[in-house]
């Protein structure tokens, strides 16, 4: 969907304008090569809570060019995992990682000039009520800033927007798109040292999605 590129574009970002020492010049998920895609899809897992770890799809590769795959955890830059292996034999997982963050996976030819860029969120932020479905992602390499995405609610109704933190209230209404999704919004908790619990919540008139989430110290620590 259009707004996931928003919110990866965004995010992307505001994590670059957080801590400039993890920008890289040369694996750019802005600059994709048109017309090669690359897909994370989800191992099942074995048990609740176990770790999660995706296959590489891949389309619209050239032939007989030998690609290197690259991952990108939170604040840090792309590291090559592998290096010249079938796509298709390859199982990755990011391993204990904060809640709510994004993780990028990249193919990319030897000299860098063919590349294709994948993200999940290994541990989301998430719930629904209904057919609405709410989420926040963590784009702060100091715990206290996300983004809001919500989908599913009714088009072009008005909704009420309430944000809760260290006893502060912040209400606000916004409009539904025609496709059910909600203007991104990001949230921005200040500073604070130690761990605190935010809600955020969305009231519609046929649902009211609301989740709690960490932020802070605790939004960094690894899950």
């Amino acid at each position: 969907m259009a707004w996931q590129s928003v919110v990866a574009a965004l995010a992307l970002a505001w994590s670059a304008a957080a801590d400039a020492r993890h920008s890289n010049a040369v694996l750019d998920p802005r600059r994709a090569t048109p017309g090669v895609s690359l897909e994370l899809v989800e191992v099942p897992r074995s048990a609740p809570g176990a770790a999660a770890k995706y296959r590489l799809r891949a389309s619209g590769l050239p032939a007989g060019v030998a690609f290197g795959v690259w991952t990108k955890s939170f604040g840090q830059d792309f590291v090559e995992v592998v290096s010249k292996q079938r796509l298709d034999e390859i199982e990755l997982d990011p391993g204990p990682y904060p809640r709510g963050a994004a993780w990028w996976v990249a193919i990319a030819s030897e000299d860098h000039k063919t590349a294709a860029f994948a993200r999940v969120i290994p541990h989301p932020i998430a719930a629904r009520d209904g057919a609405c479905s709410l989420s926040v992602e963590l784009i702060s390499l100091h715990g206290n800033r996300f983004i809001a995405v919500g989908s599913g609610f009714p088009p072009g109704e008005d909704v009420d927007i309430e944000s809760r933190a260290l006893g502060t209230v912040a209400r606000k209404r916004q409009r539904a798109y025609a496709d059910g999704a909600l203007p991104l919004d990001v949230v921005e908790h200040g500073t604070l040292g130690a761990d605190a619990v935010a809600r955020y919540k969305v009231k519609a008139r046929t649902c009211a999605p609301a989740l709690e989430y960490r932020w802070g110290e605790s939004a960094l620590k690894d899950h």
